[in-house]
């Protein structure tokens, strides 16, 4: 072979190395590996455009962080939610999923395209956690099913506000709403750290049309009340999953609410005029507060980061010296112009903050 023949065959030689390494960090910059919260690594795309989650309470920090990306919510809005949730984002298809009730379907979440699913799990360390991720993932082929650390502990959400927000490339949202919420966490703290335990506001949770179902202390569904500083009077079991533990007219009586929390306004708006629980303290001094409901529950069902405004509800619901109703109102509108892309009007502000909420 001649001089000028080597010369060609290495200059080929060299472009096709180069079209190789070319092609192979375009290949590398597409994807990247992350480890989810089983420890498991997966390869997932670097740019993430389409995300559906199995489950409420990851579905609402999704929300939150990047509903322009979600793909699927998993139960019908209601009329009462469309209302404080952008007309863009109400066309999202049901989904369903895999949350206590199970009617998630796989094919429906493959139907989607997502570039990824997540999967909201509150992990044990138990190898059955492993192996029923693995089997729900073989069920969506080559889609990456990342599991998320769902809590019961409502000061531990900010972990996986921020995991998400990396994995979706959203970290200037997620860093916002986590900044946000620690400082509330902070500010509930702070306010309840000096109450002696003696002096704590004794608060009755009661779910149901009838309010004869409650959730004790320790449960997922009540920790709101524990965290700001309420006494939470249910001396009952915790009932796994959805909660709401049936009791006795006679057992609330016994245990003397000064508060009663309600998930049914209609519950809230009747027991002041009810002469089955006139005898209890709470209804005698009018303290019968409905949780605001809209776009989601501020205190429970889903027990997420939807209830992160909550917190400064619940401290401001049991002591109201310590957190005003002007400093409400400033971080409840915050929170929804921030997080749920809605400007409260100052009527909407009332009706929220209101013993029982109008929604307008």
């Amino acid at each position: 072979m001649t001089n000028k023949g080597l010369y060609v065959f290495f200059f080929v030689v060299c472009i096709i190395l180069l079209g190789i390494s070319l092609v192979s960090a375009d290949t590398q910059a597409s994807e990247r590996v992350i480890s989810d919260a089983l420890g498991r690594e997966l390869t997932i795309p670097t740019e993430i455009t389409g995300v559906v989650s199995t489950a409420p309470p990851t579905t609402m920090t999704l929300y939150l962080i990047a509903p322009d990306l979600m793909l699927g919510w998993n139960s019908e809005l209601t009329p009462l939610q469309k209302m404080y949730i952008p007309e863009e984002y109400q066309s999202i298809p049901v989904v369903g999923g895999w949350f206590g009730k199970t009617d998630g379907n796989f094919e429906t979440f493959i139907k989607l395209n997502p570039d990824i699913i997540l999967e909201g799990r509150t992990i044990t360390g138990e190898p059955t956690d492993v192996h029923a991720v693995e089997e729900r993932q073989s069920q969506f082929g080559s889609i990456p099913l990342i599991t998320i650390q769902d809590t019961a502990n409502i000061s531990g959400y900010a972990k996986s506000i921020s995991f998400i927000g990396d994995i979706l490339n959203k970290k200037e949202k997620s860093d916002a709403l986590v900044a946000y919420y620690q400082t509330a966490l902070k500010t509930v703290k702070d306010a309840v750290s000096t109450i002696p335990e003696g002096e704590k506001i004794k608060v009755y949770y009661a779910e149901g049309p009838d309010g004869l179902a409650t959730d004790p202390s320790g449960s997922q569904h009540a920790m709101l009340i524990d965290y700001c500083g309420g006494k939470n009077v249910a001396e009952t079991t915790i009932t796994p999953g959805y909660g709401m533990t049936p009791v006795s007219l006679e057992q609330v009586l016994s245990w003397n609410p000064e508060v009663i929390i309600a998930s049914d306004s209609k519950f809230a708006s009747s027991v002041l005029t009810d002469p089955l629980w006139k005898d209890v303290p709470a209804v005698q001094s009018g303290r019968v507060y409905a949780v605001p409901l809209t776009p989601f529950s501020w205190f429970d069902r889903p027990p997420g980061t939807n209830q992160i405004p909550g917190l400064y509800w619940m401290l401001h619901t049991l002591y109201p010296e310590k957190f005003t109703t002007e400093q409400l109102k400033e971080k409840i509108t915050e929170f929804y112009s921030s997080f749920y892309g809605v400007e409260v009007s100052a009527s909407q502000l009332d009706g929220l903050l209101s013993d029982v909420p109008v929604y307008e």
